[in-house]
């Protein structure tokens, strides 16, 4: 049997779906808000490169990402690619890094893979994709869990402002305290969502994916800056 692996569209540009097709896999690519692979029906991808993993422990992303994974997710896998020992190359605070990882393991249940680069990642997917998706009674479905189920509507207001990229639960939160309204989210300028956000980088492109007009496919020759639309 051919394995279905969808994957997300940021990864695209990683080469790993290229990859996973020359192994003979059936790739879907599409934007997906929780993982970056779905390789079954309840198993989940996240992948990190090591300096991602770092980066992302550090500012926070980290724990938003893999509690959505575990939510929504029955087996959700951490893969980790790259040299282990950069870790200590990228930061002193490299304890900090593997206490993360344990929290992920004991206190969330997250399944953790290394691999070397690229190319060893798209073996593993593949392979373990074959492996769970062989074994499975529902051989020819995968459901994508990206809608959970909202139990009233500040759960909605999260899911929506978290969905925001490079914003998590986390950054969620502070706009949401900050601003009251996710209206107000939008109306608010790059200096008052860099207040709450703390981030100017972060607050320029939260502000520019709010304010920048659609322009469809026929259209979008011209590309546009932050200065096109201030």
């Amino acid at each position: 049997m051919m394995a279905r692996i969808y994957v997300d569209d940021r990864e695209k540009n990683s080469g790993i779906p290229d990859l996973l097709k020359e192994f003979g896999a059936t790739v879907i690519i599409q934007q997906l808000s929780v993982g970056d692979y779905v390789i079954g029906e309840d198993i989940a991808i996240e992948r990190k490169s090591v300096s991602d993993l770092v980066h992302s422990i550090f500012d926070k992303r980290f724990f938003d990402q893999i509690t959505r994974l575990k939510s929504s997710y029955k087996m959700p896998i951490l893969l980790i690619e790259g040299n282990l020992e950069r870790i200590r190359e990228i930061t002193e605070k490299w304890k900090a890094i593997n206490s993360a990882l344990i929290t992920a393991i004991a206190e969330y249940d997250i399944k953790v893979i290394y691999s070397l680069n690229k190319s060893d990642s798209a073996y593993v997917i593949f392979k373990l994709s074959e492996k769970y998706q062989s074994n499975s009674i529902k051989k020819n479905r995968i459901t994508l869990h990206d809608k959970p189920k909202f139990e009233n509507i500040k759960d909605m207001q999260l899911y929506f402002i978290e969905s925001l990229p490079n914003i998590g639960e986390t950054n969620a939160k502070k706009l949401l305290e900050k601003f009251s309204t996710v209206r107000n989210i939008c109306n608010a300028s790059i200096s008052d969502l860099e207040r709450a956000l703390g981030s100017r980088k972060k607050a320029e492109e939260i502000y520019k994916i709010l304010n920048t007009p659609y322009i469809s496919s026929a259209d979008n020759n011209e590309k546009k800056s932050l200065l096109d639309f201030l």
